[in-house]
């Protein structure tokens, strides 16, 4: 057996957390997978936000031609597949997410742009780069059948990765180590939410306001409202959705505004110099001028 070489690798990027890197993601292989993999002698190894191949050189010819019908077509239904199920538990909250669930799943593929073998792929260095795109499917799919399980349709999977073996570069003779891996990136967006700032407490000072240095984000003005348990506050909504951050770079102030400072600043009151930022897990729903919202609350006491 000759040495093994990174031959695959899928990278899944998302924006809410710190380093761009997604957290707590399984993957578990779907369909035959795991034994076209096994027959290839090929490894796997996954960290949570990337997936690993490791095979010798021939790893992904033996794969391509497994898939291979006798007249050397592909079907796409010949294809590595893995369920992948979230763990970490701001995942759920943080993640801009179009599937209706659980009705729905992310179908994960090589968007049609990216095509290997018409010489569209992204090269960096060595490596090959496919991106990924997602887009939701009903469970009921025929093309979902072979790859889930009973145990799946009742637990589903965030999203199903299918990588098409017709699409993976290497038709004819091996590639040379030097080319691999081929790497796969998936993109994930942070969820983005109305942001609603709850006062508590005596708030005397006239004219309060929430203001972004950035400039990017207005807010509503104050309006008395009550919690659950009847408390009052003053709310304060962003006019426009703010995505989610496992650490926020967002600034907003809180001031008490005097005539003439509107627009200017200047003769603002500072009272709150960086308000806290909005947590992935603390979500509501409202209705927001007739619209349904999925809203952060912040709760700021005195």
């Amino acid at each position: 057996m000759g040495p093994y070489f990174p031959l695959l690798q899928v990278d899944v990027a998302h924006g809410y957390y710190a380093d761009g890197r997604c957290r707590g993601l399984r993957f578990v292989p779907a369909g035959t997978t795991a034994e076209r993999l096994r027959r290839a002698d090929a490894l796997v190894r996954a960290d949570g936000g990337s997936l690993r191949i490791h095979g010798p050189a021939e790893a992904i010819a033996r794969l391509r031609a497994d898939a291979e019908d006798s007249s050397g077509a592909f079907d796409d239904s010949d294809a590595l597949s893995w369920c992948v199920f979230a763990t970490d538990d701001d995942f759920a909250c943080g993640t801009e997410d179009g599937a209706d669930r659980p009705r729905e799943l992310l179908w994960v593929q090589p968007t049609e742009a990216m095509d290997p073998d018409a010489g569209s792929t992204v090269a960096t260095g060595d490596a090959i780069h496919i991106a990924l795109e997602a887009r939701p499917t009903a469970l009921t799919a025929p093309e979902l059948a072979p790859l889930l399980t009973p145990h799946d349709r009742r637990v589903v999977p965030f999203a199903l990765v299918h990588l098409p073996l017709s699409r993976l570069p290497g038709r004819g003779p091996a590639r040379e180590p030097a080319a691999w891996p081929v790497r796969y990136r998936w993109p994930l967006a942070p969820r983005a939410t109305v942001w609603k700032y709850c006062l508590l407490g005596d708030w005397t000072e006239p004219a309060l306001a929430v203001v972004d240095l950035a400039g990017e984000t207005d807010f509503t003005p104050p309006a008395p409202e009550c919690l659950d348990d009847g408390t009052p506050m003053l709310a304060i909504r962003s006019l426009q959705r703010v995505p989610l951050a496992q650490r926020s770079p967002r600034r907003f102030q809180l001031r008490s505004r005097f005539e003439g400072g509107a627009g200017h600043g200047n003769n603002d009151k500072v009272l709150i110099r960086r308000l806290p930022t909005a947590a992935a897990q603390l979500l509501a729903r409202e209705t927001i001028a007739g619209q349904p919202a999925i809203v952060s609350e912040i709760h700021v006491h005195r």
